[in-house]
């Protein structure tokens, strides 16, 4: 080999091990963030990132401004509920695999309903006299997390989670988490279980000891901005808001006769303040756990779940939305730029997304033209008793054949139609049509369909199968007409397998990641390979998700 092609290998070899580095892998030990801050807010749709974008002017504005952010991002699973959505997110797989498939879901052999993050042998810390289903812990979670993966590859690194919702601090760090810290609403502390040590942190106890929850007791939640601003809202008073009654601003926090107390927590937990305290926790978390100090990469999970109870009681073209987005702005541009200098700007690593978007009350709609409905709770628990009723009769049954209604599944009763000779099969398609008669849904899925169904099954069938977990999900899966909404007569909700309710927000932002909007389609279970992908570690063996890191890199 001449003098000449030894250079030329020698550059060709160099030029290949720096372009390894840089495409997806990032496995240099240098090049790895020192923190991984995975944020989800609770209910937050697509357009609240896009809508009041000519407004944000703090951390949703710098997010936009730095990172990569994906229009088309959805949840691909049929069941838009906030476990559902925060586990995907954390494990890269589907409720089919990952095994959370709703906040509840009917245990056959118990013979009762589950929540989701109940653990009765994880007891919660400074509670003895709690019930035993009071437990919490992630052991319901049948895979693994990024946030395990990460602990996996990095013993040294530590994972913590905070979040209003347990089920969202739980769910999102997983099993090998250091810490998990959530709301009481009975006695607004933070707290935790033995699932993650015997004794709460000090720093735990001294953030509550401090009773910053109580600082807002007696003031109201007033609008943010000038009253021009809200132009992107509809008109502040709308009658199917909250009780009917509280629908304007300013909305008071207060509690009985004036004390800190359950309906207090309840209005604070209702207000954008609540993300203040969570994020004034996450601080004395991080000083105290020194988080993103060492070359051990971190992993943090920050929920903000107010957005949910505010979307619920107000839905998201309220002005009370817009507000509550406008605060969270403030809140996290000033936590971006305590990390700046705490972590330091080039160092951490964030993703923010969503659980589930929400429905615009249907009262909205409906005076913009759409065919939308709210049906009554007593309504589609008369009307499904009928189609029982009906197949019953018809099949020569006595007794009960749907044992239970859980979401838009349905447990069928398959000892009563043996007894007569039927199979489960012809059990379901007999439920199915009687279903399909009901005018405000729009469609049943057996487990039978779904069980066969391939790629080229349809989008709804598809997240159908997706969500689909045998010991765990029901026997007939029905939707709703679009648009519909089954609830009584105020607020709104989610939980279809409808876009309004699965495009969601994904953003990227961090040291080799492009600002750029992407169109390319995504899906939320590709978050968790992403950033194994981009850390250079290696994901769970069950994951459902595909890494898109060369989609967001600079």
């Amino acid at each position: 080999m001449t003098r000449q092609m030894i250079v030329l290998f020698l550059c060709f070899a160099f030029h290949l091990t720096n372009a390894g580095a840089k495409t997806g892998k990032f496995a240099a030990e240098s090049e790895k963030p020192k923190l991984v801050l995975v944020m989800v807010v609770d209910q937050m749709r697509a357009d609240h990132l896009t809508r009041f974008a000519g407004v944000y002017r703090h951390g949703f504005a710098r997010l936009a401004r730095e990172g990569a952010q994906f229009s088309q991002a959805y949840h691909h699973h049929a069941y838009t509920v906030t476990a559902v959505g925060h586990s995907t997110i954390a494990t890269g797989s589907f409720p089919a695999r990952h095994g959370i498939v709703g906040n509840d879901w009917y245990d056959f052999q118990q013979a009762k309903s589950v929540y989701c993050a109940e653990d009765s042998e994880a007891k919660l810390l400074g509670y003895p006299d709690a019930k035993p289903s009071s437990g919490r812990s992630p052991r319901n979670l049948l895979t693994s997390t990024s946030a395990d993966w990460i602990k996996a590859s990095s013993p040294q690194s530590k994972v913590f989670g905070v979040a209003r919702k347990d089920r969202a601090a739980i769910l999102s760090t997983g099993k090998k988490a250091d810490g998990a810290f959530w709301f009481n609403g009975d006695d607004g502390n933070f707290i935790t279980s033995d699932y993650y040590g015997k004794k709460a942190p000090e720093w735990l106890e001294a953030f509550n000891s401090k009773r910053a929850v109580d600082r807002y007791l007696g003031k109201e939640w007033r609008k943010d901005r000038k009253e021009e601003t809200y132009f992107l809202a509809r008109e502040d008073t709308f009658a199917s808001e909250a009780n009917g009654v509280d629908t304007f601003f300013p909305h008071a926090l207060e509690g009985q006769s004036g004390q800190p107390d359950k309906r207090y927590y309840a209005r604070l937990q209702t207000s954008p303040y609540i993300e203040k305290l969570v994020l004034e926790l996450v601080q004395d978390l991080i000083e105290a756990e020194n988080i993103g100090s060492d070359s051990h990469t971190d992993f943090l999970f920050v929920g903000f779940s107010g957005a949910d109870d505010v979307g619920h009681s107000y839905g998201p073209l309220s002005q009370e939305s817009m507000d509550y987005f406008m605060h969270l702005d403030q809140y996290l541009g000033d936590f971006l730029s305590y990390l700046d200098e705490k972590v330091g700007r080039d160092n951490y690593l964030t993703i923010l997304s969503s659980d589930h978007g929400v429905l615009p009350m249907p009262e909205e709609l409906a005076r913009r033209g759409f065919d939308s409905k709210r049906i009554p709770r007593d309504d589609i628990r008369r009307d499904i008793q009928n189609a029982q009723q009906e197949v019953m009769q018809e099949l020569g049954l006595a007794g009960q054949l749907i044992l239970r209604v859980q979401g838009y599944s349905l447990f069928v009763n398959y000892d009563l139609a043996e007894k007569s000779g039927l199979s489960p099969a012809q059990v379901d398609q007999k439920l199915a049509a009687a279903l399909e008669k009901i005018h405000y849904i729009a469609g049943v899925f057996t487990k039978e369909q779904i069980a066969v169904a391939g790629e080229n099954a349809s989008l709804l069938l598809q997240r159908a199968k997706n969500s689909y977990q045998p010991d765990r999900s029901g026997d007939l899966h029905f939707r709703l007409q679009e648009h519909y909404l089954v609830d009584n007569a105020y607020g709104t909700s989610h939980g279809s397998t409808y876009d309004y309710d699965a495009h969601v927000p994904i953003l990227f932002i961090g040291k080799g990641i492009a600002n750029k909007i992407i169109d390319t389609p995504v899906h939320t279970v590709d978050i968790a390979p992403t950033i194994a992908d981009w850390l250079g570690i290696r994901p769970g063996n069950e994951i459902d998700g595909k890494s898109f890191a060369e989609l967001i890199k600079e």
